[in-house]
């Protein structure tokens, strides 16, 4: 069943900042410490673009939500051997998502900025056009801030080796090259680039030489060359592929083992951003992928079984992950072995924008749980109780916290410089049953996205118990409630039965919007008609 638009509320946070480049006159709260603890575990997170929350076959990742369309096989042994979060959130789309990842910041920071992919007034909407509408969209940033303190520039302040692989898109903008991850605290950096999705997912041969044409700045093309016998037998892949041209899933696989050989050779411990292309659009899978696909998909739509078979091929670089953290050097002796000290974190970075995202209501881009809600699985052996599964709240901001506690704590930003918004889940990994909840998940978006979103403000929040979600439409001057426990689709407004819960969750969003601190400058429609400020919704 396909979604329909016009029942959804239409706000799209494109929240989040992707941050920055580290200077060495920035404070610190501790001094900075080239030795590495022992135990300190590698971190690799695996990031899908545009990927829903269910379109896996994990089950208890989705709650049984899952169809039988969608296989990932090595994601499902990745679950069974670690911990399974349902309730997992982002930023409504790519760039503010990989913003919040970076600098553990909402967008409302200085060093963030990151709102949305591009700008804040692409009004498309019926009735609020850019004409109609009672107010614009401020200016934004795309870039997280040079002067901010990224994950990576803190990883390595803990003693770690970094690398990023795959798409970026939250730098190299108005930042330039002081935004993009080699100036941003990565010391290996692969395919990420300004770009906000791959032009091509096959290599193209001209004039004898094979490259991805307009990717990134040429960095997968050493990766390009056609499938051979060797290449399809080491890596699973059927003989029908011989001689035909590489998918960029294998390619960012080939790279990520040529990475994890250099990392490991370093003798640090190693944080790996493994940021896949797949599956945004063009949504074109692998041959044999799409084949296997059609035969398990009722659905007849050339497309669907495009997208299945393109979720399989990032699941198989899932696979080849894991195979080469057994084994980095290749050599089929697994004594030298990473996987006991690894941690994998694989999650998308906002909700599917393919078909639809039944039964969560709505798609990237909006406010809705379809648009927000991710999968998101963790798994460390010997550590994270394997096939666990936990409903606490977790968002993409909290990944920064989480990593540092991991490595130790021996370095943290300032947090007069660089204050982080996310709240560390390391000790829900080592205990899936922990008591205590998390802090409410707040979303400002301040401008437009086509039909998918316009100016609101959003809170999730558990109250005895239960999961609720308010939002606030500057352009209708309204409310609406959710019981999300309850009512996953967001069919029911609750916003005249519950008075006393709502006007609760709206001075949360207000205390959120008004904290004073010298980097938090959040920013608000501006009135067409005045000029000024709409500033923070009423209290209700």
């Amino acid at each position: 069943m396909m979604i329909r638009l016009k029942n959804l509320p239409v706000c799209l946070p494109v929240i989040t900042g992707i941050a920055l480049a580290l200077s060495t006159s920035i404070a610190a709260t501790a001094a900075p410490d080239s030795k590495a603890k022992p135990n300190q575990p590698n971190i690799v997170i695996y990031m899908i673009d545009d990927l829903g929350w269910n379109q896996i076959s994990a089950a208890k990742a989705t709650m049984g939500t899952h169809t039988a369309e969608f296989q990932t096989p090595h994601l499902e042994k990745l679950a069974k051997n670690g911990l399974s979060f349902t309730h997992a959130y982002m930023q409504p789309n790519c760039a503010p998502s990989r913003a919040a990842v970076l600098s553990g910041q909402y967008p409302a920071r200085v060093n963030n900025g990151v709102y949305v992919v591009g700008n804040l007034n692409r009004n498309k909407a019926p009735g609020i056009s850019k004409q109609e509408a009672k107010f614009k969209g401020p200016e934004q940033s795309q870039d997280v801030a040079a002067a901010g303190v990224t994950i990576a520039e803190a990883m390595k302040k803990n003693g770690y080796a970094t690398a990023h692989i795959g798409k970026y898109h939250a730098g190299g903008h108005e930042g330039g090259d002081a935004t993009l991850p080699e100036n941003q605290g990565f010391d290996i950096n692969i395919g990420g680039y300004k770009q906000g999705h791959q032009p091509v997912c096959f290599a193209v041969e001209k004039k004898s030489k094979w490259s991805f044409p307009g990717l990134a700045r040429g960095d997968l093309d050493r990766f390009a060359k056609p499938y051979t016998e060797a290449y399809t037998n080491k890596n699973g892949i059927p003989t029908s592929q011989v001689g035909k041209a590489k998918h960029v899933c294998d390619a960012l696989a080939d790279a990520m083992e040529e990475t994890v050989g250099k990392l490991h050779a370093k003798g640090k411990p190693f944080y790996l951003q493994l940021h896949a292309y797949a599956v945004h659009g063009p949504v074109i899978s692998r041959p044999d992928l799409k084949e296997e696909a059609k035969k398990r998909s009722p659905n007849k739509k050339k497309n669907k079984a495009e997208l299945a078979g393109f979720i399989t091929g990032m699941d198989q670089t899932l696979g080849r992950l894991v195979k080469t953290l057994d084994d980095p050097n290749g050599d089929g002796d697994t004594s030298d072995s990473l996987s006991k000290n690894t941690i994998i974190i694989f999650t998308s970075d906002n909700g599917g924008t393919h078909f639809d995202n039944n039964p969560l209501s709505g798609v990237k881009g909006m406010f809705t749980e379809g648009g927000i809600r991710v999968p998101f699985i963790a798994s460390w052996p010997g550590v994270i109780p394997a096939n666990t599964v936990t409903d606490r709240m977790v968002h993409g901001i909290d990944l920064y916290p989480t990593c540092l506690e991991l490595a130790g704590n021996k370095w943290q930003p300032s947090k007069d410089i660089h204050p982080l918004d996310g709240e560390s889940f390391a000790k829900v990994l080592r205990k899936p049953d922990l008591k205590g909840k998390r802090s409410p998940i707040f979303y400002l978006f301040p401008g437009y996205m086509d039909v998918r979103a316009q100016p609101c403000v959003v809170v999730v929040d558990e109250v005895e118990g239960k999961r609720y979600k308010l939002l606030y439409f500057y352009e209708a001057d309204a409310w609406k409630l959710y019981n999300i426990s309850d009512d996953i689709g967001e069919e029911n407004n609750l916003i005249g039965s519950k008075p006393k819960l709502a006007s609760q969750l709206s001075k949360k969003i207000n205390a959120w919007l008004s904290q004073k601190h010298s980097t938090w400058k959040p920013k608000y429609p501006i009135i067409k008609k005045s000029g000024e400020s709409a500033g923070p919704p009423p209290v209700l």
